[in-house]
């Protein structure tokens, strides 16, 4: 099976957020003492900062990294699953 550039993009793309991730994953537990229901930005293995909003977070994010990918997740004990129902049954496309 061959991969569009599309596919190849978004499988990157997950690779890349997985160290986001298992950073974000490592360091929650400290994390919740400091900076709980706050947002945080990370990018590779580091966190940039803290911000009070998702839009801040996210401002700071596109200001640093434009359409390179980071990683915005608030700092909860309880995760919380977000779905978005438009994407998933086709009726919008998230093309970026």
């Amino acid at each position: 099976m061959v991969e569009t550039e599309r596919e190849t993009r978004d499988n990157v793309s997950e690779i890349e957020l997985e160290e986001e991730f298992e950073f974000y994953q490592a360091k929650k537990a400290e994390w919740l003492g400091k900076y709980k229901d706050k947002f945080v930005l990370i990018k590779g293995r580091e966190l940039i900062d803290v911000y009070a909003s998702f839009e801040d977070a996210y401002k700071e994010g596109v200001k640093r990294y434009g359409i390179q990918p980071f990683f915005i997740k608030q700092v909860t004990e309880i995760e919380s699953i977000e779905e978005t129902p438009s994407l998933t049954l086709g009726i919008i496309h998230a093309n970026l």
